[in-house]
């Protein structure tokens, strides 16, 4: 994939006056799978190194394993329990990134995830998480 390009058919995933805004822009596409998520690093997304925050990293596998989830339940309000990630490899400004992931489980009150976070074929980051049904 070349640097700095979104690819076609991704929009822009909105959250007016909320923290997805502070660290997007974030991009979504629906497809025959479900919905697939990402965003284009730029220079204020990276560390003292030129390189991907793994903060800014962690910060969108929340938000989209979160949404992935929301989207799973049929819109119920959902919540982080637990999110363990793990630093694979590192992503450049100019890389686009996208996560991909799986419900391994899900119960009545807790949704269990899977994510991959990838540059093109190179993973990232995985991540593992919960997420509590609210309500339940």
């Amino acid at each position: 994939m070349s640097l700095n390009v979104i690819p076609d058919g991704f929009r822009k995933y909105s959250a007016p006056n909320k923290f997805p805004e502070k660290i997007g822009p974030i991009y979504y596409k629906k497809d025959a799978d479900g919905y697939r998520f990402g965003f284009m690093p730029d220079d204020s997304h990276t560390n003292y190194n030129g390189l991907v925050h793994g903060g800014m990293m962690m910060s969108f596998m929340d938000e989209v394993l979160g949404q992935s989830v929301w989207r799973a339940l049929g819109n119920k309000p959902c919540s982080t329990i637990s999110l363990n990630c793990d630093f694979v490899a590192s992503a450049k400004p100019g890389e686009w990134l996208e996560m991909s992931y799986s419900i391994t489980r899900q119960g009545i009150s807790v949704v269990f995830v899977r994510g991959e976070l990838l540059a093109g074929d190179k993973i990232i980051m995985t991540a593992d998480g919960i997420w509590k049904v609210i309500g339940r």
